[in-house]
């Protein structure tokens, strides 16, 4: 099954973005990285630099290919979802593992949106712990907080916040 998780803005000052954000609509913060900020309403704003680093693979995209945001999708079968993929979808990148665990593939609309594809978090703490680390190892490899981890590995919902 596939959910639609957010729409995630870039930004070169996310900062700035988000304090914009929280200020004028009263948004609670469920997670702050510092280059990836994700409120509790399905809005995300990850830092410019990062996005050319994990989407582009370092290169300066064309300004056509240069999108100021995503939508992003969580499914716990990525495989399956990336098999079903048309053959005329333009990728961006194939598979791929974030260097925070998490599995993506990232692709463009037929109107040249920007669309991503991602493990649900929770399903990368349960992969890894299925791998042999332990709850404090996964927080540290996937950056997310020890209390998200523990709420994935006991089968509770934890999606709230998680966001690659």
């Amino acid at each position: 099954m596939i959910r639609y998780s957010s729409v995630v803005l870039f930004s070169d000052d996310v900062p700035a973005l988000r304090d914009f954000y929280r200020d004028l609509f009263d948004l609670t913060i469920a997670l702050d990285l510092g280059g990836l900020v994700t409120f509790d309403c399905a809005l995300s704003i990850w830092e410019t630099a990062g996005v050319r680093a994990q989407v582009y693979d370092g290169l300066d995209p064309s300004p056509v290919e240069r999108p100021r945001c995503e939508l992003y999708f969580e499914t716990d079968a990525l495989e399956a979802f990336v098999g079903g993929l048309p053959n005329d979808v333009r990728l961006v990148h194939p598979v791929r593992t974030a260097p925070w665990e998490q599995r993506v593939v990232r692709f463009y609309d037929p109107d040249g949106n920007l669309v991503e594809v991602g493990e649900a978090m929770d399903a990368v703490a349960r992969r890894l712990a299925a791998d042999g680390l332990s709850p404090e190892e996964i927080a540290a490899r996937t950056r997310m907080p020890p209390a998200f981890v523990t709420a994935a590995l006991e089968g509770g919902s934890a999606r709230g916040g998680a966001r690659s």
